[in-house]
Formats: C-alpha cells, structure tokens, sequence
C-alpha cells in the first residue's frame, strides 16, 4: 500500500478518533517510557508517516532522545539524533517547523544524505510539547514528499500539537511524581538514620485526610486516587469520564481540595438540567434588565468560582451554539454578563465530567471538535463498581451507617447479605448501590439485614442470587427458572400456587422459560400480580421478565 494511500485512508483520524487512540495509550498503566514509545508506535496507524522521535527537554537543558519509529540504532549501539538543528529551533521558538523538501532546507543540509537515505524527497513535520506555555520537548515525524496541500500541513500540525501536549502533561505528572518519590526516599533515609540505622516498619500510605469520603480500597480505586493527586496540583483541565453513577462529583471535589485553589470556592453546575439561555445566564451572569425576570444584576459560576475550581458536570449534553460560547470563555479567560459590554477577566480551573461518547458526537457533528480538544487534556476514567473489587461491602456499610444516624437506628449486615449484594453488578453504580441499600434497611424486618430481606427489592441485578441465597428452591421452582433464566431438567410437573389451591400453576419441567410465563399470564387472567403470586416472583419481577421475552399483555 502506498503511502498517498495510506494518507487517504487515515485522513479521517486526524482528529476525536485518532486523538481517542493517543489518549487511551497515556493512561494506561505503565511505565513513562513505554507510554511513549506506544504513542510514537500508534502514529503510523493514524497519519503517514516513515519515521519519528519524540525528543524531551531534560532539567539541565539538554535534549534527549525518548521514544523513536523507525530510526536506527549506530553500530555502537546509541540512536543519533536526526533533524538536530530542526528540533532546535522548535524548541528556542516553542513554534510548530513544516518543511515540505529538506533536500532544500539548510538546517538538513549537514545530514541530507542520512535524512533523504535515498528515497528521495522527504517531507519533515515537528511540533513544540507544551503544558502550561512551557516546552518540555518535540515530536516529529517525516515521510516521502507526497505533494500535500498547505490546508492538509496544517491539520496535520494541529494534529501533532495535540497529541504533543498531552504527551508534555504526560512528562510533566511523571516528573511530579518523580519528585514526590524522591521526597519519600529522602524520608524513609531520615528514618533510618534516626534510628540508628536499624530497619524501622514501613510506614502505611494513608490516603489525604481532605479526601476521606471516597471509600474504597481496589485497586482500581487507587490508582484513580493517586491520578488525581499528582494532577491536583497543576491548574490543568481535567475531563472526568465513567458511567452514570461512578461519584464523578466526588472525585472533582478530590481534585479542588487536593489542590493549591482549595482555599477557593468549589463551584459546580449540572449542564444537562438547563436550557441554553439559562444556562448562559446561570455561567457568565446577567445584567439587570437583560431579559424579563432580571431585576437585579447576578454574577455567574465564573466568576463565583474565580480563583478557585468550576465543574461542568454532563458537558456532554450542552447545545452547540452555547458550546462557541463556552470555548471563547475557556480559549481567553474572559466573559460578559449576559447583556453586559464589560469583559470580565476570570482565572478558573475547569473540571468537567461526562458519560456520554464525546468522540462519537464529535463525529456526529454534536459536540464542537475544538472545545474538545480544549476540555480533554487530563482524561481521568473512573472504574464502575463492578471493576472495584472488594470495594461494594465497604460503601454499603458506609450507606447503612448514615441511614442509622439519619434515622436513630442500629441497624447491621449480616455476612450473607454482603457476599450477596457483592454478585450484584450494580449498573447503576455507587448511586444504586446506595438506593439499595437505603431501601433494604427502610423495609428490613429485624436489626440485622439478611438476603431475604432484598425479596423486596425487585432489583433485576439481584435476580440471579436472590432465590439462592435466601434459602428458596432451585431445582423444580418456576421463580427460580425465570430469575435465572435457565432451563429445568426433564422431571415431573410441578404445582405452584398455595397448597391444595385448584387454581394452582401446573407444570411441566420441559417448558421454556417464555412458555411457562405465558402460562403463568393466562392462568391469572392476563395480571401481573397474580400471575406473580403462582410463580412466587413479584409483579415487577414478572413484569421485567415479560418485556425482556418480549411477551405483549393482552387486555381481557
């Protein structure tokens, strides 16, 4: 495959798709050098290209070589350094470099035959990495002259500036962290020297004080934990993703306490609960007499949050003509009060969260692709409750004691009750979890809460533990067979319903689950809820099994 051809079939990742690509190999868990070198490895999957570096500045000014595709090791073994003089001024000027034939250029000229390595005309792109307008370094790529337009240099470039500022964030939160692990050894040393040189017990990592409120101890917890922790500290733009219901206002929180602003406020605003003008009026304020209603002036979430933190929670969900406004406020800093002249200048430390496929909507055309890219520089994704391992019985104790304080009750688990709600996926996360547990301990009906007092919780997410757990039959029952949706084994009928009741449910075990339902439905006459009590489930256990089989309620 040529690459012209290669150029056409990636042009459309030069933007949301390829930059999603970049985004998932920087958060991995790994190593910073393998991080980078991923990243250097994933370009030519995205644009042409034939070779490329990534080139860090290092504290003493010197550049270093870090990731490489496609260059050579010297016979001794050391990688050279290509387009020196190249990476030079793109770091002195902090200015992206297009050169479309380095065969003409001057700052090749020392090494044309190294760089053209006979295939010709080569085309050179390099781009500064920048966090917070300093450069920490350069990416660059280059390829065979191909005949590109201008217009298609500069999508590549704005390309490359991106990913090369995420790659800078990257560096700059390990060299943080370096810092802090260097801080821990020099400790540890002060320990042992007070000691006399002999071994002292480790001492355990407590998690911040200011940040107690996040429960949990997975593992996938904690390594969200220690992220935040390390990006607190900049003043960066973070973009909090995960499912409905996984505490992304907590760990937003998290982030403004664990951070140089938290002596200002913490302002939060949901996006999705507002219309566009009130949302615009509710962020950047109003003048008094801007519309109807406005008697007095008001000042927006920008300026109350000045100085401090301001969440945009669901940022997904804002209609695009207020998202040109939005990126203008996040581009400059500035705003005017809705019917206002004045421009107010305002310093902001955005965070926003989401659960929506931003770089779907992108491509969709639903979300603006700059004010993307401007709000994703920090992408932290939080785990939902099912990848938190260990992590369930601790928040449900943590939710049953508040219900106590809350209700002057003293009320407890039992060990089973936790293993069970432990085999519950909880799709609705922390927010169902503690939903759940509000209610179980609401109708429990003693002071210890057991798996039979979920019966009465009709959660979906129970039904393939419940009947086990709570003692009820397995092998020849109806509920069982429709909570579990499994078949029964070939035995004899079996009769559900009250003992001795003519109109008890008769039943073959070789019914599938939709068949017994059905019968079970026009036994009772089409209603649910007695159709719930010959089949020992509840109406809306029942109900939930006839949409899933895709069973219509006939009117009688």
């Amino acid at each position: 495959m040529t690459e012209l051809s290669v150029k056409t079939m990636h042009k459309r990742d030069l933007g949301c798709s390829g930059l999603y690509r970049i985004s998932k190999v920087l958060i991995a868990p790994a190593s910073l050098e393998i991080k980078l070198a991923n990243v250097i490895n994933t370009l030519p999957a995205i644009l042409p290209m034939r070779r490329g570096a990534i080139v860090g500045v290092s504290a003493e000014g010197q550049l270093e070589i870090t990731a490489t595709s496609g260059i050579e090791h010297t016979s001794s073994g050391v990688r050279y350094m290509p387009a020196k003089a190249a990476i030079e001024r793109i770091v002195t000027k902090g200015a992206p470099l297009v050169v479309p034939d380095t065969y003409k250029s001057e700052l090749f000229q020392a090494e044309i035959e190294t760089f053209s390595s006979g295939t010709g005309q080569v085309t050179f792109i390099g781009v500064p990495m920048k966090v917070n307008q300093e450069t920490l370094g350069t990416l660059w790529i280059d390829r065979a002259k191909d005949g590109s337009t201008r217009t298609q240099y500069e999508e590549e470039v704005r390309f490359l500036s991106m990913v090369g500022n995420l790659v800078a964030g990257a560096i700059r939160l390990d060299r943080d962290h370096s810092r802090d692990g260097q801080q821990v050894v020099g400790e540890e040393a002060d320990r042992k020297n007070s000691s006399g040189g002999k071994e002292l017990p480790e001492p355990v990592r407590q998690r911040p004080a200011r940040i107690d409120w996040i429960v949990g101890e997975s593992p996938a917890l904690r390594q969200v934990i220690e992220s935040i922790e390390v990006v607190a500290r900049t003043n960066s733009t973070v973009l909090l993703r995960g499912e409905s219901g996984t505490g992304k206002e907590f760990f937003a929180r998290a982030i403004h306490e664990l951070s140089p602003r938290r002596k200002k406020s913490f302002v939060k605003l949901n996006c999705a609960a507002l219309s566009a003008g009130v949302l615009e009026s509710e962020l950047f304020g109003h003048e008094k007499g801007a519309f109807t209603g406005a008697i007095s002036q008001r000042a927006g979430r920008f300026e109350l949050a000045d100085g401090g933190t301001l969440l945009l929670d669901e940022i997904g969900e804002i209609s695009p003509a207020f998202q040109a406004k939005l990126l203008r406020v996040l581009q400059e800093g500035e705003l005017e009060r809705v019917g206002g002249t004045k421009t107010l200048k305002v310093d902001v430390r955005l965070i926003c969260a989401t659960n929506k496929d931003l770089e779907t909507a992108v491509a969709s055309g639903e979300f603006r692709a700059d004010l993307y890219y401007r709000i994703n520089v920090v992408p932290i994704i939080l785990p939902p409750l099912r990848e938190r391992n260990g992590d369930i019985p601790r928040l449900a104790r943590v939710f049953l004691d508040r219900f106590n304080r809350e209700n002057d009750c003293d009320l407890a688990f039992a060990p089973p009750a936790l293993d069970l709600m432990s085999k519950c996926d909880f799709p609705g996360n922390v927010r169902e979890l503690e939903n759940c547990v509000r209610r179980t301990a609401t109708l429990a009906r003693s002071r210890t809460i057991v798996p039979a007092d979920f019966a009465c919780q009709n959660d979906q997410c129970f039904s393939s533990t419940l009947w086990k757990s709570a003692g009820r039959p397995v092998g020849g029952h109806a509920s069982s067979r429709l909570a579990m949706d499994k078949s029964l084994s070939v035995g004899p009928p079996v009769s559900l319903g009250y003992p001795n009741d003519p109109g008890a449910l008769v039943v073959a075990p070789h019914l599938t689950d939709r068949e017994l339902l059905i019968s079970a439905m026009e036994k009772a006459g089409w209603v649910q809820a007695k159709a719930a009590r010959l089949l020992g489930l509840t109406p809306r256990q029942v109900g939930y099994a006839l949409r899933r089989h895709h069973i219509q309620v006939k009117k009688i």
